[in-house]
């Protein structure tokens, strides 16, 4: 390779659905039984766009640093097959009407294809749809939908993010010899998909338990800082400490500093459900034991090019997945100089810009 030459970040190992998708097979956070067992293979980037296309892109929130790195993985993408962004965020899991608001705006702009980080898994089915009868493909990235007119999903599972940490939180507590686990849980936003998925994976992986779990407590809210805060002082005001908190990457985030302040929690171990920048900082640090990554640039990348495939003219489910994601790993204490940070989140420092165009 010549010097200067930008190194491909492809191929990486991914989970890949191809098939039919029928959303009468569809359950949250679980890829439609309609498409094809899982295929474990190579993703492969396209080469370039065969237009300048424009593309909106429609994200949940900048609130934490999650959504930079997804956008660090469409813009960067964007910038390499030669199309043009149009970026917008509508403020916060609680801003469904605003980004349906976004999506429609999007359409009557006359932009090429819109990806979509859902706030809701039902509550964007009928702007995706009208999007889909106006010829704008819609791709979904991060958070699962269940809208028919999806035309593709960049994505993992977040139940298997939920298992995975379930599998450790188990392994950590049996290597404590702990006959009873206690649990504080605190999966996210009820109504985005991806939360409730979170815990059911979690409960799941919790059954093989050779002793006793009692999960103590289980709050939803939405993922900021002052909303997960609050949550986890609820939850020990009414219940006290468990031996395991367990969340979404801000209650995570947040919950060392809480327990320093009251002057409690050194019994609880703390783990993630999804890895974001500060909460990878705090498990070097060894204030927070671990999160699986759902390695949130990667999707990004995926995500355009899955789009420009179809405004190229390919079919998802056949000329490429319908449905894929990377593999999840579970990044801890002991693991984590295995992760480096701009591998899992891009440029420290990275800002968004709202609007790229071609050649940018």
């Amino acid at each position: 390779m010549a010097s200067g030459e930008e190194i491909p970040w492809w191929p990486i190992q991914v989970k890949s659905f191809y098939g039919a998708y029928d959303v009468t097979a569809k359950k949250a956070g679980r890829a439609s039984t309609s498409l094809n067992r899982p295929k474990l293979e190579e993703w492969l980037s396209p080469a370039l766009a065969d237009s300048p296309y424009v593309i909106g892109v429609c994200l949940p929130h900048f609130k934490d640093h999650y959504w930079t790195a997804v956008s660090y993985g469409i813009i960067d993408e964007a910038k390499r097959l030669g199309v043009s962004i149009r970026l917008v965020e509508a403020g916060g899991y609680g801003e469904l009407e605003r980004q349906q608001s976004q999506m429609r705006k999007f359409v009557k702009e006359h932009v090429d294809g819109i990806v979509l980080g859902a706030i809701s898994y039902t509550g964007n089915d009928c702007d995706i749809a009208q999007a889909r009868n106006a010829g704008v493909p819609v791709v979904e990235v991060v958070n699962d939908v269940h809208s028919a007119d999806v035309s593709a999903k960049a994505l993992v599972s977040f139940y298997e993010m939920g298992y995975f940490a379930g599998e450790y939180v188990a392994e950590h507590a049996e290597n404590a010899g702990l006959d009873t686990v206690s649990i504080a849980f605190f999966p996210g936003p009820k109504k985005s998909g991806w939360a409730p998925e979170t815990l059911a994976g979690f409960e799941d992986a919790l059954r093989y338990y050779p002793g006793k779990v009692d999960i103590l407590d289980v709050r939803y809210g939405d993922t900021g800082h002052d909303e997960q805060r609050a949550l986890i002082e609820a939850s020990l005001k009414a219940v006290g400490p468990a031996h395991y908190l367990v969340g979404n990457a801000v209650a995570a985030e947040v919950a060392p500093e809480v327990f320093a302040r009251l002057k409690m929690g050194q019994e609880t171990t703390v783990v993630g459900t999804y890895l974001t920048q500060d909460l990878y900082e705090q498990i070097r640090q060894g204030d927070v034991a671990g999160a699986p990554s759902d390695l949130m640039v990667f999707q990004g990348r995926m995500a355009v090019d899955m789009m420009i495939r179809l405004l190229n003219g390919e079919k998802a489910g056949q000329d490429f997945p319908f449905r894929s994601g990377p593999f999840i790993p579970m990044v801890t204490s002991a693991n984590i100089d295995n992760f480096p940070f701009e591998g899992l989140f891009g440029p420290r420092g990275f800002t968004p810009a709202l609007s790229l165009e071609k050649g940018q």
